[in-house]
């Protein structure tokens, strides 16, 4: 954590100015006492509101997080990193979350992220306190509508106290009606007769009479920082009455004057030094001696704070002060008129330091104070990119905007900055401006050194590639690749990331398998070197889908089983993440291994929530419904899929809207409603019965839909006449995914088939399809697609165990899958197949592949000698062996064997 952020985190070690008064104390811990969640400290400047909760929360026994505001917090990213961070001196766990979604570049929905803390907090037993310090600074709508919700929903242990020199638009009149407000006003904190004696002749020192204190508690109204100023204006003074009596006029014209008074008791080097850390909003003695070129500065801050000069210290070691806000308003105020052109020079300093130390976000807003574009442009361009993918997105366009437009429109870095940000979220009607003036940039023949920089230019071509792939022009995409990599760095890897990530989603569009998987691999590849590691995710995930959508699940869950490791190292959750989570749901669900399905996908669903995207959410109610409905509970497969339904929109992904509309015709079959699922098709522009073969309009899922339907009629109502044109559309399906490669709607379709030729009488053809499934099905180990398809698939199965030649399946393969049948309590021993395995005295037989395994094992081979016999990886032939133990009961290699012998297996 870095010791700006700290000094943000701890309560100012404020010197004790006052005691605070019985009443007052009471008045605070009554309303603890009383249940009341939320404490309003409000009050103009000056009236010590940060010392009063300051020396209160030391008397109280309780934790506390303080959070102290400024202007730069107004940002969401910021304003809840920085929230997160104080909370979790409360408790670690409390937005761990959402702490790994800010850390990977994403700023949660509002809502998600204000509910998601509210959950977390509601974990905590202890009562603390959250102080926000200087609320006034926070303005912007999507940080007061978190904090509403914090206020609406406030959790039992959560104490909130709000210190602000405004009321803040949150909703405190229904906070007073429902009894849940603590406040303290202006009246509340102005100083007493007592207290003021008290302060001026024992605090401060001095000995004034009854009638000069009771003259200044008048003209200041008990005024803390006016008291404060009195006094020291009257330090050494031979007449303090004198100079009482003359003190008149409003706060702000009392204030100005005071200040005056002590700024020209000082000597000059002191004003000088005061004059010259106005600038800062954070003084150290290093930084200060950077800004005024002196080296005595740690000394002057000592001297400065023991004489109470309005310098407050940010923590207890005494390396960071501030100095209180009427203070340094007017010692700037005086720095502008008095010196004027050396406020630019000492800004440039202050940016300098800030820069060398590493403090971006300081160094650019002193350069921007300085005028100074140059800096300030290099900087942006050195590091907007990092801050934009940390979502402080409204601190860079605060930036942009203090900058001339003229600076900002010639700079090819921060074009390339906004046209990625708005690629990365698809708003390519936005990107493409910034990308065009790219294009003008280059093709410039005056373009400096700095514009034709080869590496700019490829990064331009890289984003080009990635616009004209999403607008279907891939032939030309694939030419910006190529001329991008021919221009990249080849020590770039950040870069060639880039540019392989547009090539691979090119290949994809192309159908180009092979291409598309060397393009994810060398992205995984550069993502590592790079030490990326959100790009190797999105390698990981990219390739990982592409395998699935070829059936290739070990290779996937491999896969994915390293990049969920990745995460895990990281502490990090970019929004890829839910997708590799997705992933592995995914395979654990065709593996019919359920409950590891459920886990996978409901933090494949919580992490996209918490990303803000809807999509991933939208596709994993799909498969949550599926889940569902195998484990034959209709009613929630059916809600899930409604809510899907529910969250869709227009912009949804063609893909993610069909799976949806797919699983909708399940569920309405499922519960006899063929005409919800017939018209939901037609409003798709599904010809029913069936599309024919030169119908090109409906998409491959809608279309096993409509032969769904068909399968409906004729096995529900034996409605046979349609089937004909059904069976020509299977076969152009099957012929068209096989080709393609894309075994799991082949299987579908082939099972969709098998039950169509079966409804016909053609018992040898449905056979046929039956066992070229199983075929397709058994290397990958698909079981949930054949479960799927309900009982007249179970039946079909168990037949063709009952066959006396079963040579042409694997019977331990289909034994399995009629296993994963949900079984019918009713007539249990009626319906359930009887087993024929040859492995009669396992629970669960062991697969071809792990017989192969076990046989290697009794051979003597190692697991590492096994994977190069059989051509997989090493975890794959730890899996296998771990399942082998666990179904013969058994801890070893030696026991395995052994036991095998003994079942008459080897």
């Amino acid at each position: 954590m870095s010791t700006l952020l700290i000094t943000k985190l701890h309560k100012p070690a404020v010197p004790p100015k006052r005691v605070l008064r019985p009443s007052l104390i009471q008045h605070l811990n009554e309303g603890l006492e009383s249940g009341q969640q939320v404490i309003l400290v409000s009050a103009p400047a000056g009236f010590g509101k940060t010392t009063c909760i300051s020396d209160w929360v030391d008397t109280l026994e309780m934790p506390f997080a303080w959070l102290s505001l400024d202007s730069g917090d107004d940002d969401p990213g910021r304003f809840f990193t920085y929230l997160i961070a104080a909370l979790q001196n409360i408790d670690l766990e409390i937005g761990a979350e959402i702490e790994g979604i800010l850390r990977a570049g994403q700023l949660p929905p509002e809502d998600i992220l204000s509910t998601t803390l509210v959950n977390d907090i509601l974990k905590v037993k202890q009562r603390f306190l959250l102080v926000l310090d200087d609320l006034q600074m926070v303005q912007d709508a999507s940080i007061l509508r978190g904090l509403e919700t914090l206020i609406a929903n406030p959790p039992e242990s959560l104490y909130l106290v709000l210190l602000t020199r405004e009321d803040p638009s949150l909703p405190l009149a229904r906070l007073r009606a429902n009894n849940q407000l603590t406040e303290v006003r202006a009246g509340n904190l102005r100083f007493t007769s007592l207290e003021t004696e008290q302060y001026l002749n024992v605090v401060m020192g001095l000995s004034l009479s009854a009638d000069d204190i009771q003259a200044l508690e008048e003209k200041t109204e008990g005024w803390a920082a006016g008291l404060h100023l009195a006094g020291l204006s009257i330090r050494g003074r031979r007449s303090p009455s004198e100079f009482i009596a003359k003190l008149s006029g409003s706060q702000r014209f009392i204030l100005n004057y005071l200040t005056e008074e002590v700024l020209n008791q000082q000597s000059d080097d002191i004003q000088q030094f005061l004059l010259e850390t106005s600038i800062l909003d954070k003084l150290s003695d290093e930084l200060c001696n950077a800004v005024t070129g002196r080296t005595d500065s740690h000394d002057l801050l000592e001297k400065l704070f023991s004489a109470n000069l309005f310098l407050i210290p940010l923590d207890e070691e005494g390396h960071w002060y501030r100095y209180h806000q009427l203070f340094v308003d007017l010692l700037q105020d005086r720095l502008k008129t008095l010196q004027k052109d050396q406020t630019i020079e000492l800004h440039q300093r202050a940016s300098q330091w800030y820069r060398q130390k590493g403090f971006v976000s300081e160094a650019i807003q002193h350069a921007l104070d300085a005028e100074d574009y140059t800096t300030a442009v290099h900087l942006i361009e050195s590091h907007a990119m990092d801050m934009l993918m940390q979502w402080h997105l409204k601190t860079v366009e605060g930036w942009m905007q203090s900058i001339p437009q003229e600076w900002t429109a010639q700079s090819p870095q921060a074009n390339l900055t906004f046209a990625w940000m708005y690629l990365m979220r698809s708003n390519h009607e936005r990107a493409f401006p910034y990308l065009e003036r790219l294009g003008a940039l280059f093709a410039n023949p005056q373009a400096n050194a700095k514009q034709a920089d080869l590496s700019l230019q490829a990064r331009w071509l890289a984003l080009q590639s990635m616009l004209l792939n999403a607008q279907g022009q891939q032939a030309a995409s694939l030419q910006a690749c190529q001329a991008a990599l021919e221009l990249a760095p080849k020590d770039d890897n950040q870069l060639q990331g880039m540019i392989y990530l547009s090539l691979a989603n090119t290949y994809q569009q192309m159908n180009d398998y092979d291409r598309a998987v060397e393009a994810y691999q060398k992205l995984i590849q550069l993502g590592q070197m790079a030490g990326n590691s959100v790009s190797e995710l999105i390698g990981v995930s990219g390739l990982a889908l592409l395998a699935l959508q070829h059936g290739q699940y070990h290779f996937a869950f491999d896969l994915v089983t390293q990049g969920i490791q990745r995460i895990q190292r990281a502490g990090a959750l970019p929004p890829i993440s839910t997708a590799v989570y997705g992933e592995l749901a995914v395979i654990h669900y065709q593996w019919h291994q359920l409950e590891q399905a459920h886990t996978y996908f409901q933090r494949a669903i919580q992490v996209s929530t918490l990303s803000g995207y809807s999509d991933a959410e939208l596709y994993y109610g799909v498969i949550l419904s599926r889940l569902s409905q195998i484990q034959g509970d209709l009613a929630s497969a059916a809600k899930k899929i409604q809510k899907a339904v529910d969250l869709m929109q227009v912009e949804a992904p063609a893909a993610v809207r069909e799976e949806v509309l797919a699983q909708q015709v399940r569920i309405y079959l499922a519960q006899d409603n063929l005409a919800a699922a017939e018209m939901l098709l037609k409003n798709q522009g599904v010809p029913l019965p069936a599309p024919s073969r030169e119908d090109t309009r409906a998409s491959v899922l809608l279309k096993i839909s409509s032969l769904r339907v068909l399968l409906y009629r004729a096995q529900r109502k034996h409605e046979l006449d349609n089937l004909e044109s059904g069976l020509a559309l299977a076969n152009q399906l099957v012929e068209q995914l096989l080709q393609g490669q894309y075994i799991p709607p082949a299987l579908e379709t082939l099972l969709i088939r098998a039950q169509l030729q079966a409804a016909l009488g053609d018992s040898q053809a449905s056979q046929a399809d039956y066992v070229q499934a199983l075929k397709l099905g058994e290397p990958e180990g698909f079981i949930s697609i054949f479960v799927e398809e309900g009982p007249s698939v179970a039946e079909a199965l168990s037949g063709l165990l009952k066959q006396a030649n079963r040579e042409f399946v694997d019977a331990d393969y289909v034994q399995r899958i009629l296993d994963a049948f949900p079984v019918d309590k009713s007539s249990e021993s009626e319906s359930k197949p009887e087993p024929v395995s040859i492995q009669e005295s396992l629970i669960v037989p062991l697969s071809k592949r792990e017989l192969e395994i076990l046989q290697l094992i009794d051979e003597g081979l190692s697991n590492q000698e096994i994977t190069e016999r059989l051509v997989i990886t090493l975890h794959t032939v730890k899996k296998h062996s771990s399942n082998i133990y666990a179904k013969l009961g058994v801890s070893s290699r030696t026991q395995a064997v052994a036991r095998a012998r003994q079942l008459g297996l080897l």
